[in-house]
């Protein structure tokens, strides 16, 4: 995921020495695991010579790129709250960052797949009342996301699955104008078939695969999706079930991390075909 944009419009909440101070980007660059892309800790080079706010933050961003996206994500989300507390967000307040400031930031959170409303509150897009092209967008950000790797291996196993089908639903909506609702024609490896069907993608009759190694890989991709989903239902999240996987042994964190890449990976190709 590339956050250079992201790093650059942040960066701008901080010119002229606003927002939130030296010590707190130490923190916050500290607890995400970036300090080693920090030009300069304390506001200071290594040289010691003075290092603004704004490079600071840019200069992590482009290193969060390179070397750790998820903990570059998790510093725009502290550095959002810092900022939210520092009164960037409130028009009222003499430390407002004005409304052109804030819209790009929406703009560039919106294409990660987050909404940032005008009072600076950051929350994950919400794709139920999207349609169309709107939500093709919004899947594909959904699968930047999975791919940041969240160490929640449960509620990640079950986001792989709720994008899988939300992607066939997608495709199924935009190609035939419906999908299933209700009944057995509407469970998850149904509505997969009918989305691999309708484009073009073979699906295995039980579990011999095409000699065509284009439409093997392509029954693997569900095979994957439909096994993901059975684990997912048994040791990840759904059913509004507290307690442990009952028929097999818990997720492990690399396990999880394996099923939801791979979850984004059958989305992905979905979204593709469109």
């Amino acid at each position: 995921m590339d956050l250079i944009e992201l790093g650059a419009v942040v960066a701008d909440f901080f010119e002229d020495g606003k927002g939130p101070s030296h010590d707190q980007l130490d923190q916050a660059f500290r607890r995400t695991e970036l300090s080693d892309g920090d030009p300069g800790p304390g506001g200071r080079a290594r040289g010691g010579g003075p290092v603004g706010k704004v490079k600071r933050v840019r200069a992590v961003f482009v290193f969060a790129t390179d070397h750790n996206p998820a903990g570059g994500l998790q510093l725009a989300k502290q550095l959002v709250a810092l900022l939210r507390a520092d009164g960037a967000f409130s028009a009222s307040r003499e430390s407002f960052a004005g409304d052109g400031k804030v819209l790009r930031l929406r703009e560039a959170f919106d294409r990660l797949g987050f909404t940032l409303d005008s009072n600076g509150a950051l929350r994950p897009k919400v794709i139920d009342n999207l349609a169309g092209t709107e939500l093709t967008d919004a899947l594909r950000s959904y699968v930047d996301r999975i791919n940041l790797n969240p160490d929640d291996a449960p509620l990640q196993l079950g986001a792989g699955k709720d994008l899988d089908e939300a992607a066939a639903r997608h495709v199924l909506e935009q190609m035939t104008g419906s999908y299933p609702v209700g009944g057995r024609g509407a469970n998850f490896p149904y509505t997969l078939t009918q989305a691999f069907t309708v484009i073009g993608y073979a699906v295995p009759p039980v579990v011999d695969l095409d000699p065509d190694p284009h439409r093997a890989v392509q029954q693997c991709l569900f095979l994957l999706a439909v096994e993901a989903n059975r684990l997912r239902n048994d040791a990840g999240t759904g059913h509004g079930r507290p307690s442990g996987p009952r028929r097999t042994q818990p997720l492990t964190p690399d396990e999880a991390r394996l099923v939801a890449r791979a979850t984004a990976l059958v989305a992905g190709a979905l979204l593709d075909a469109l």
